[in-house]
């Protein structure tokens, strides 16, 4: 796997017709990222990517060149534009309500030719999708959602999760896919303490399909993980994997698994717009224009690695550097930030570099919720 190491790899020649702040995306660091990920996984089969990281049709598109056709959601906004790219299949990644549920039964009623699938961890939820699907009398594939830790969402798995499973798998007009598990708390520095904590976890997955397939009834499927554990879970026979910011990558991956082969292929850009002391440097980059969520830094300056940031508001940040004097007023600035997710949601388009050269623009078309 060739890897690219040219220091300035991100710089683009025609800089004076860059808006900053903006969103710049690499296709062909992307590209290799996809190559990345298929042979990890040892075949494009076993992805079921999530489009959350990016939210773009061209980058779903550019994953279907590659043989990969199923892909999981967050919002209806991204079932939308896989519905409209055409995939096989459409993972409903958000335990729904009653509203969601029957707009993916819409959906589904009306492109019979994409799958569509969702999750479910309760009782109650099982028993409201039952019945708008007996009233409708429309199926609807289910996933049951496990909680291995995480304790954001799912089921334990325990003996009320096998009851559930079973209670689905003899539902007339809904039917159980297999087990679905996300462990994004497993964010070990160390691969080998990350992979440890890994099967351990899923360990409580592994009883739980054998506790089930102990009633006659055949645990098909497992989707399993997302970036943090995808290295791990490759290892597994018959897991599907999901992962999504290794299509973009991003600091926060970056710094916690160094071993990836995985590129940086989305930056953003800003520019000096204040020098209100001696050194202090201040940029148009505030947090409406990259992800908030955690403390400073929330970003690496491409250039300016080792200075201190200070103080972050709406439009602006700023930092401090000894040498804030070698820098003018209005000079471009590229920066990975932190967390691609959410930062890329904050734009409504990207502008792609090719060969160094701003090419155009590819829009972030289910940024908005629908």
């Amino acid at each position: 796997m060739a890897e690219i190491i040219d220091n300035n790899w991100y710089k683009v020649l025609n800089e004076e017709e860059l808006n900053s702040p903006s969103l710049l995306v690499y296709p062909s660091r992307i590209k290799k990222n996809i190559e990345s990920m298929i042979e990890i996984s040892g075949g494009e089969e076993r992805l079921w990517p999530h489009i959350k990281t990016h939210k773009m049709s061209k980058i779903i598109n550019l994953l279907k060149e590659y043989g990969i056709l199923k892909f999981k959601a967050s919002t209806l906004a991204e079932v939308k534009i896989l519905i409209e790219c055409k995939v096989d299949q459409i993972l409903f990644a958000m335990q729904p309500s009653k509203e969601k549920f029957l707009k993916l039964l819409d959906f589904q009623k009306k492109i019979p030719n994409i799958k569509f699938s969702t999750l479910v961890d309760n009782y109650k939820s099982f028993e409201m999708f039952s019945e708008i699907c007996l009233e409708q009398k429309q199926k609807m594939r289910l996933w049951l959602d496990i909680n291995n830790g995480m304790n954001r969402t799912g089921i334990e798995p325990n003996d009320l999760a096998i009851d559930l499973y079973k209670y689905i798998f003899n539902d007339e007009y809904l039917s159980i896919m297999g087990l679905h598990v996300y462990d994004g708390h497993i964010r070990s520095f160390d691969i080998d303490e990350r992979k440890k904590k890994c099967d351990l976890s899923f360990k409580s997955v592994l009883e739980l399909t054998q506790k089930i397939e102990l009633n006659n009834i055949l645990v098909e499927n497992v989707i399993a993980g997302g970036s943090p554990t995808f290295l791990p879970h490759s290892k597994r026979d018959k897991v599907f994997l999901s992962p999504g910011t290794t299509l973009l990558w991003d600091l926060g991956y970056k710094n916690l698994w160094k071993e990836s082969p995985f590129l940086n292929a989305a930056l953003l850009t800003t520019r000096i717009v204040s020098k209100p002391s001696k050194n202090l440097l201040c940029f148009d980059l505030g947090h409406k224009s990259v992800a908030s969520e955690m403390p400073l830094p929330r970003i690496e300056i491409l250039g300016l690695e080792n200075v201190k940031h200070i103080r972050q508001s709406e439009e602006h940040l700023v930092v401090e550097s000894t040498e804030a004097k070698k820098h003018k007023v209005g000079k471009l600035f590229y920066a990975i930030p932190y967390h691609i997710c959410p930062t890329v949601a904050k734009h409504n388009k990207a502008y792609t570099v090719i060969k160094s050269k701003k090419t155009g623009t590819w829009n972030i078309d289910a940024r908005d919720y629908i």
